[in-house]
């Protein structure tokens, strides 16, 4: 019970505080580089510099999710994934994606308190739902959703649904702030050598 309750304090209190100090000291810290990011991609296309969408939260409550632009505006195929090669990412956007700072609006989901910065990554509304028999992981929307998660320790792009909804589910089956951190030094390592950014 000790154990149990120790999780959940964790889960509940303590990780969220420090979600909120460590965004908002990496807003304070990287400030004048997302100044250039949007402005790169402004000079590129005239475009809009943020991508919002949609997704799932906690107790799958929806929210907008922010993100640096990095396909052309009025693209087609806006529902296909992107892919190794695709003509609808631009050239400072292939970049953002490789290096993942496409990411980096998404610190303030977590100052919001929308997102953790450890957690499943947050799915479309779509992809919760399962023609038959209901959603088997639904254990995965009973934490925050994450800006990196266990799926990007090894698979990022290249993993299936089924894969990284099991993995999804498993980390918030059993949250603790030694694997939080374990998981946010591996994924920064999978990050850094550009790996799995694509689908294979």
């Amino acid at each position: 019970m000790q154990g149990i309750n120790e999780q959940g304090i964790y889960e509940r209190r303590i990780k969220q505080i420090l979600d909120r100090i460590i965004s908002g000291g990496l807003l304070l810290l990287l400030w004048p580089l997302l100044l250039l990011i949007g402005a790169l991609i402004k000079l590129e296309d005239g475009g809009k510099v943020l991508f919002t969408q949609y997704r799932l939260g906690r107790d799958r409550v929806p929210f907008k999710i922010y993100k640096f632009r990095t396909m052309k505006e009025n693209h087609k195929a806006p529902d296909k994934r992107a892919h190794r090669g695709d003509d609808r990412i631009t050239r400072v956007g292939a970049v953002l994606r490789k290096t993942s700072l496409d990411e980096l609006p998404q610190l303030f989901n977590i100052l919001k308190g929308d997102m953790s910065i450890i957690g499943p990554r947050p799915i479309l509304p779509e992809e919760a739902q399962l023609p038959e028999g209901g959603f088997p992981y639904e254990k995965r929307f009973s934490c925050l959703p994450g800006l990196c998660c266990t799926v990007d320790i090894k698979y990022r792009a290249t993993a299936d649904r089924k894969l990284q909804f099991t993995m999804d589910a498993a980390y918030a089956e059993d949250i603790k702030f030694t694997e939080d951190i374990l998981i946010a030094m591996r994924a920064a390592k999978t990050v850094l050598t550009g790996k799995n950014i694509y689908p294979e």
